[in-house]
């Protein structure tokens, strides 16, 4: 997943989350199971879908004729945000939090990854993007931790 991707998945994220808590609903019943998974896919799904006729990247480096389907976008957010939101989860110590966004990241990543064609192709095959994936990891996780302080 590129970028882009990212923005546009953490943006509907935060954004829908402070919809439904404007209109009433407490973070128990926002963030309780599968709530956060869903809400992550549905992202992933959003995120996909405004970017497939303008994503390039992917249709440059899987050499096709017209843009490709972000199909990684859709279980990296339901794992990433399924695995990390939790009721309470912000008040929890800075070490508890980061553990949780460091095995959530590693869900996600792994998730995305066989789904991820482009960067299979950019990367020169599945094994040097897994070890592309893994300098990603604590990005992925630092930018849970960073979207769980702002939605709160």
């Amino acid at each position: 997943m590129f970028c882009a991707d990212w923005a546009l998945m953490f943006g509907f994220c935060g954004c829908t989350l402070r919809q439904l808590r404007e209109a009433g609903f407490s973070d128990a019943a926002l963030l309780a199971a599968p709530a956060p998974a869903v809400l992550g896919a549905v992202s992933g799904t959003f995120a996909a879908l405004v970017l497939y006729p303008l994503d390039f990247v992917r249709q440059t480096a899987t050499s096709a004729s017209r843009p490709v389907f972000a199909w990684s976008s859709i279980p990296f957010g339901a794992c990433a945000f399924g695995l990390f939101l939790r009721p309470g989860g912000a008040d929890a110590p800075l070490s508890d939090r980061a553990a949780r966004a460091l095995g959530a990241s590693a869900v996600a990543l792994a998730a995305e990854l066989p789904l991820d064609r482009a960067k299979i192709a950019l990367a020169g095959g599945l094994r040097n993007a897994a070890l592309v994936t893994t300098f990603r990891w604590p990005l992925s996780a630092a930018l849970l931790l960073a979207f769980e302080t702002v939605v709160r």
